[in-house]
Parts: structure tokens; C-alpha cells; sequence
């Protein structure tokens, strides 16, 4: 009986010892799996950021488009009303 419970204790240690491996494997993927997770966090803030920049450039040279088309624009009708005072 005594040599039974002493396999059985062997047994259960082992199987403790095997889950205790198991689990650090499973908190070393964790691990890495956060820091990964937190790279892709940041890397899609850093897009978002990228993307809000392009978009206020985008709003500028439109702008800036506009104000140069109306400019144009302004010096043709002048030009158009100075040559209708010549002829």
C-alpha cells in the first residue's frame, strides 16, 4: 500500500511538474503575444496619425487650388473687361 501511494505521489508531482512547464510555455506565448499586440497598437496609431496629416495637406493644397483657380479667375475677367474697353 505504502509503495502505491508513494507511485501515486510520483505520478501527481510529475503531472505538476509537466502542467508548471506547460503553463510558463503558455506565459512565454502570452508575453510575446502582447508585445505584438502593442507593436500593432502602435504601428495603427502611428498610421491613423499619418493618414489625419496627409488628409490636413490634402485640405491645404485644395485651398490653396481654390485660391488660385479664384485668383486666375479675378485677372481673366479683368483682362476680359480690358479688352472690352478697347474695343
Amino acid at each position: 500500500m505504502a509503495v502505491e501511494a508513494e507511485c501515486l505521489a510520483e505520478e501527481k508531482m510529475a503531472k505538476n511538474e509537466s502542467l508548471r512547464n506547460a503553463l510558463q510555455k503558455e506565459e512565454f506565448i502570452l508575453t510575446g503575444l502582447k508585445a505584438a499586440l502593442t507593436l500593432e497598437k502602435e504601428k495603427k496609431k502611428e498610421a491613423r496619425l499619418k493618414v489625419a496629416e496627409l488628409e490636413a495637406q490634402l485640405a491645404k493644397s485644395n485651398l490653396e487650388a481654390v485660391a488660385r483657380a479664384i485668383k486666375e479667375l479675378k485677372t481673366s475677367l479683368k483682362m476680359k473687361d480690358l479688352n472690352i474697353a478697347f474695343i
